[in-house]
């Protein structure tokens, strides 16, 4: 029998949160769309497939291991009456004990890998996590608040069931929240695969930010120009994550499945078909199952065409259920080839990227 896999639900607290209409994160549909999806095609099904209900709830303590308390305070005050983070980040009233419970969702989930009740987890969240830096400066945070993933590997740690984690990061997006929070820390190897920051939000990101003091070497990113397909995204995947994964040798894969690198997606201009998130995950299965036996946290992060978002989901859980995913059309036809300047481009970053590297790992020298 395949390994055990969680689904985390999301609670009616959760699902209440709502950015507004105006927004691109539409929460409640995502969610809904997705559970429908993997219930009509069996997998919710399967033995070994579980849907969880979580019911930790984070404590300040837990939010402290990654934020500063001026962050606390500000989301906390916020969040009494209702307000804004920033420009794209509406504080709803009642987010702060929302946050609280999607943290503790995460940590809940992870436990229970470490401990073996399950060897995976899928988390579909309410909010984003991984735009969060340890403080708030006055920059946006991309519909996030805390970093729930790093609030669920320091969880981990803490309590000692984890020492060494391994975050792939595949939302278009590059994840500097992860990035600030781990810069110097050899426990946690962040790699991002994401659009070119020169292109798109967060605008960090770069090739050459690789970590510093005893974390130098353990920060990775890829950036990708725009109109990359799959061909190019699975090929950064083979060359950059699977080598490196092997040598770092994590206790857990954290693996951020983003649905913004979709063709289709109204905020991102990365091109991608379905069929890649079908591939993708598979090489991550396979890689978990090799290195680590198979442990993986998978959060369920960006994507804002919410149909698309919810086949890209349901396609990945199916993969990290380990069953052939169901056959899902890319309804709005598909992206024309790869233009050979894009490929090109790849092939520089690729090639710059291994260069950097090669200083600090052996896969790469």
């Amino acid at each position: 029998m395949p390994p055990t896999l969680a689904i985390i639900k999301q609670t009616e607290e959760l699902l209440s949160h709502d950015f507004g209409p105006w927004h691109p994160f539409k929460n409640r549909e995502r969610f809904e769309k997705y559970m429908a999806l993997i219930e009509q095609h069996g997998i919710t099904k399967l033995p070994w497939v579980k849907l969880i209900t979580p019911t930790k709830v984070a404590t300040e303590e837990d939010i402290l291991a990654v934020h500063d308390q001026s962050l606390i305070d500000l989301i906390k005050r916020l969040s009494k009456t209702g307000g804004m983070l920033d420009g794209d980040t509406p504080v709803p009233p009642g987010t702060y004990e929302r946050t609280l419970i999607q943290a503790g969702a995460s940590m809940e989930a992870v436990e229970s890998i470490m401990r073996g009740e399950y060897v995976r987890a899928i988390q579909c969240v309410a909010f984003g996590g991984h735009h969060a830096t340890r403080r708030h400066v006055g920059r946006s945070f991309g519909f996030c608040y805390f970093n729930h993933e790093g609030v669920a590997m320091r969880y981990l740690q803490r309590i000692g069931l984890a020492k060494r984690f391994f975050v792939l990061d595949c939302d278009a997006h590059h994840g500097n929240g992860i990035q600030d929070i781990f810069y110097d820390d050899p426990t946690v190897l962040y790699m991002s695969l994401h659009q070119d920051p020169l292109t798109l939000y967060p605008g960090t990101g770069f090739v050459h930010e690789v970590g510093s003091g005893e974390g130098e070497g353990y920060n990775v990113n890829v950036p990708l120009p725009p109109g990359t397909t799959n061909q190019s995204y699975l090929r950064a995947l083979e060359e950059v994550f699977v080598p490196l994964f092997r040598e770092y040798k994590p206790d857990m894969l954290v693996y951020l499945l983003g649905a913004d690198t979709y063709f289709a997606d109204p905020l991102t201009m990365l091109k991608l078909t379905l069929s890649c998130y079908s591939e993708a995950p598979k090489l991550v299965v396979d890689c978990a199952n090799e290195v680590c036996g198979g442990r993986v946290f998978t959060i369920l992060a960006g994507g804002y065409h919410v149909d698309a978002a919810a086949r890209v989901f349901c396609i990945g859980t199916a993969r990290l259920a380990e069953v052939e995913p169901p056959d899902l059309s890319d309804e709005l036809g598909a992206p024309t080839e790869e233009d050979p300047r894009v490929t090109a481009r790849v092939e520089k970053v690729l090639s710059e990227l291994k260069q950097v590297l090669s200083k600090y790992w052996s896969c790469f020298a």
